[in-house]
Formats: structure tokens, sequence, C-alpha cells
């Protein structure tokens, strides 16, 4: 049995794939998110993070998207499919789904997240069921937060999460995304080609 979404996966965008995970990635997966400047960013991550980490949450993972509650998915340019360059994931609760994403540091600052969010956002939404996005960033990464930002997410409030890569607890941004924002934000740049 498969869960709800993998049957429109892999999704791609102008440049990207995003694909079911394989333990073909583990060692791109360990040398990405084993960067202390990503893992760092992220909530669940540990610094070192070794290949057995990666191997581990690949096989957790493979799980996990055959149920159907979540759905982590690996990033890869269109151009080599095979060579991954991060993560995105959402898992529903209720009519929400939490939505979140890295990426290996040599792939930040190309616009590579706002697709792959865009495209995931566009996936989550397919479910009737599903409202509401939420996700956040840390405060001291502007880089994801104008990713947020860019793909129709508002500032909803402020809390503190912990970090495993840094032993402590950071300040977090918490945003959402609707249904009916996430509509208009797609459907804008069709508008705008019509009016030309």
């Amino acid at each position: 049995m498969t869960g709800p979404f993998l049957p429109h996966v892999p999704l791609t965008t102008r440049r990207l794939v995003l694909r079911q995970p394989s333990f073909d990635d583990v060692p791109r997966l360990a040398l990405y998110a084993g960067d202390i400047d990503v893992a760092r960013m992220l909530v669940a991550v540990p610094h070192p993070y070794t290949e057995a980490h990666a191997s581990a949450f690949v096989g957790d993972v493979l799980a996990s998207n055959l149920a159907g509650d979540s759905l982590a998915l690996a990033l890869a340019r269109l151009r080599e499919p095979h060579a991954f360059i991060g993560m995105i994931t959402f898992t529903r609760q209720g009519r929400a789904a939490t939505i979140g994403w890295w990426l290996g540091k040599p792939y930040w600052g190309r616009g590579f997240a706002t697709e792959a969010v865009v495209a995931m956002a566009g996936l989550a939404f397919r479910d009737p069921a599903i409202d509401l996005l939420k996700a956040g960033a840390f405060e001291d990464n502007p880089g994801s937060l104008r990713v947020h930002e860019k793909t129709g997410f508002v500032r909803t409030g402020l809390s503190s999460r912990a970090s495993k890569a840094r032993g402590t607890t950071v300040s977090h941004v918490e945003m959402e995304l609707t249904r009916e924002a996430f509509a208009a934000l797609s459907l804008a740049p069709t508008s705008a080609k019509g009016g030309v």
C-alpha cells in the first residue's frame, strides 16, 4: 500500500526533481547535513552527522512515505537527477501540514528552495483535507525566512525551539500559508501573462 501522495512523485520544477530518497543518496546526505552551517539551522539534525545517521534517516523516510501521513523527498537538479542536493518534507496533522526543507551549502542562494517549496505546497494542497501549511525558521536564518515570504507564508509568532546541532534553544519564527494565499500566488504569473 502507498500513501496518497506517492502516485504524484516524482515532481519536477523548471530546474529540479523532487523524488523518493534512496540509499544511494546517503554519502551526499551525510556530507551536506554534516556541514555545521546547515545542521545549526535545523531542529533535529545532530552534529556531527554521519553516514549511519543518514542511512537510518533514509530507511525511516521510505517507511513513512508509504504510510502516507508524511512525505519526505530528496531534491536534485533535473540535469543530475541522481545527485542529491537537499530534502523537503511535510507532515499532515488534521487539516494542517507542517513543511520543512534544507539544501546543501553549495546550492544556497540560487532559488532552488523557492522552486521546491512551491512544488511541495502544490502537492500538499491537492489533498482537499489540507487547508493550511505551517513552517518556520530560526530567527538567525534570513535566507530561509526570505524563501517563506517569497512563497506566500506570513509570520504568525515567535517561539523557542531546540537545535540538536547547537545544543541549545533558539528563537524560531512561526509561519503559515493558507490554501487561498497559495492559490493567489500560483495564479499571479498566469494572469500577468494573460494581460500582456
